[in-house]
Formats: C-alpha cells, sequence, structure tokens
C-alpha cells in the first residue's frame, strides 16, 4: 500500500464516522529531530485549510484521536502503517 492509497482510505473512512488505526514516525521541523514512532488505534481526520502551493502544511494530515479527543498532525511521507498494514512506498 501506498502514502497515497493509505491518505485516500483514511478520508473515506472518516466520511463515513469509521476510526481508523495508524503509525507514524514524529519530526519538529522547528527542533530538527523526532521522537520515534507513534501509534494511533482509533482516529478521525480533520479537514486542513488549503494553503499556498509552496506551504509545508499542505504535506502534513490532522487527526482527532478518538480515545483521547486530542487533535494532533503528521506529516504525510511519515505514515508507517495503516490499519495495521505496512506503507511500502510514497508513490
Amino acid at each position: 500500500m501506498t502514502v497515497y492509497d493509505a491518505i485516500h482510505k483514511m478520508r473515506e473512512l472518516t466520511a463515513k464516522g469509521q476510526p481508523f488505526a495508524f503509525s507514524f514516525m514524529t519530526y519538529s521541523t522547528q527542533k530538527h529531530m523526532s521522537h520515534g514512532e507513534v501509534s494511533v488505534e482509533h482516529a478521525l481526520l480533520v479537514k486542513n485549510e488549503k494553503r499556498g502551493e509552496d506551504d509545508l502544511n499542505n504535506y502534513m494530515l490532522t487527526y482527532t484521536d478518538q480515545d483521547t479527543g486530542e487533535a494532533k498532525h503528521f506529516w504525510q511521507p511519515l505514515l508507517m502503517s495503516f490499519n495495521h498494514e505496512i506503507i511500502t512506498s510514497i508513490d
């Protein structure tokens, strides 16, 4: 499964109100560091505002962790799994 396939399925499930599981690597552009892998068992995406073409935020997805109620975000290219299926490539 590619990153784009996974994101498409995340959007489909979110539209139906069906939570999904996923994992990703963290990365802070401000601190230039990662805190490792994060796994979320029950999430729904939050609609992002489209920004300018060169805005790095266009490569982030915002989600709500349904277990904690917290809204968080992650970089799309750092997505590692979707519903416990490993992401095999970015394209």
